[in-house]
């Protein structure tokens, strides 16, 4: 009796089965007239070429402040970490007591030569009045005949004199630049990105600022473009920005230098190698700021030209291995066709080759279709 009642079982299995299979060949295929698919076919819009170029974030405008030995020794810091400072806000003061000696022996120097020029000049006074007195015993031409010898004398050591006190002047105004020098002024208004007093007594081959400013509300992303992208990339174009390590976000930015010259780092090369030259890019950021921090890294989509082209919705195209494709609908199912493709934006994708004007394609093609599925548009 159990094994009449095991094959009934057996039996009940093999038909639900059969039934569930059937069932199966008999339901709709995934993407048929169940599945929502829009279709459409190629149209021309206006595209935009792009140049992808990596960068990194920065200041528009930063100053590096750097110890310099040849001033003297570091008196004073007169800023912290986090200051707001404006142009021409002291930033650092130094003591260069030979500079105080130069300086004094300055302004003697310059008491001498004019204490030697208000002699001469009474000299010549003197000569004055003697000239007076002898015109009176044998005229006016014969006194001035006379002392002519003595009075040139007098004038070409007075000429002296006074050349000599120009020069000392300039060096008083030499001294004076130097003396100015003494104190550091910030050249740009920014924020006080950081101190570090021991960069003024360290002794290593890179030499490390004493002081960094720059404006955290005025930032840039500066890259370098090749010598082929050079010729396209211009000033004003616009940029998309984008982060690997802030995703998900883009900005919206406008080249604002390109270099006329190369990097002189990058070429110069070393003897018997040869690289690639590069030129600095710039590129200011619009709206509001990424939240990084000056050195994260950036790439920077610079629009270069616009042209008409046949696309369509970049979410039709896809991709495997190196290989991009779409569906078309043919006949009532989905048909795989090779494609080329050129420039890809946001939300368009060129089409070069592999269909045509005629062709209908599935503009929102799930994961469930594939070449061969019953589909209705």
């Amino acid at each position: 009796m159990k094994k009449v009642w095991i094959g009934i079982g057996i039996a009940a299995l093999v038909a639900l089965f059969i039934g569930i299979n059937i069932y199966r060949s008999a339901a709709p295929t995934s993407g048929s007239a169940g599945q929502n698919i829009q279709t459409g076919r190629l149209e021309e819009k206006e595209i935009s070429s792009t140049v992808m170029v990596p960068g990194t974030l920065k200041f528009s405008n930063e100053q590096y402040v750097f110890y310099e030995a040849d001033k003297g020794t570091l008196e004073d810091i007169k800023v912290k970490e986090g200051d707001k400072v404006k142009k021409d806000t002291p930033l650092v003061t130094y003591t260069n007591e030979q500079l105080s000696l130069e300086k004094e022996q300055n302004q003697l120097t310059a008491e001498s030569n004019q204490l030697q020029i208000d002699q001469i000049q009474e000299k010549i006074k003197a000569l004055d009045n003697k000239e007076k007195e002898l015109a009176k015993q044998v005229g006016k031409k014969e006194a001035a005949k006379q002392i002519e010898s003595e009075r040139t004398e007098l004038q070409m050591q007075e000429k002296t004199a006074e050349i000599e006190l120009k020069q000392t002047e300039l060096q008083r105004q030499s001294l004076a630049s130097r003396v100015s020098d003494l104190e550091v002024k910030s050249e740009i208004e920014g924020t006080v990105i950081s101190v570090n007093q021991e960069a003024a007594s360290k002794k290593s081959d890179i030499q490390e600022p004493v002081i960094h400013i720059g404006n955290p509300k005025d930032l840039v992303v500066s890259g370098k473009l090749s010598e082929y992208d050079t010729l396209k990339v211009k000033k004003g174009q616009k940029v998309t920005l984008t982060s690997d390590v802030i995703q998900d976000k883009t900005w919206k930015g406008t080249v604002s230098a390109v270099g006329l010259v190369p990097d002189q780092q990058e070429s110069t090369a070393a003897q018997g190698t040869e690289q690639a030259v590069q030129y600095p890019l710039q590129v200011k950021i619009k709206g509001r700021l990424p939240e990084g921090k000056p050195g994260f890294k950036f790439i920077m989509n610079i629009e270069t030209d616009k042209r008409k082209a046949n696309t369509l919705p970049s979410k039709a195209v896809k991709k495997e291995d190196d290989q991009y494709y779409v569906y078309t609908v043919k006949d009532g199912k989905a048909k795989r066709v090779d494609v080329k493709i050129g420039e890809v934006t946001d939300d368009l994708t060129e089409i070069k080759e592999g269909i045509s004007q005629d062709d209908q394609v599935i503009l929102n093609p799930s994961d469930q279709v594939t070449d061969g599925t019953e589909v209705k548009a």
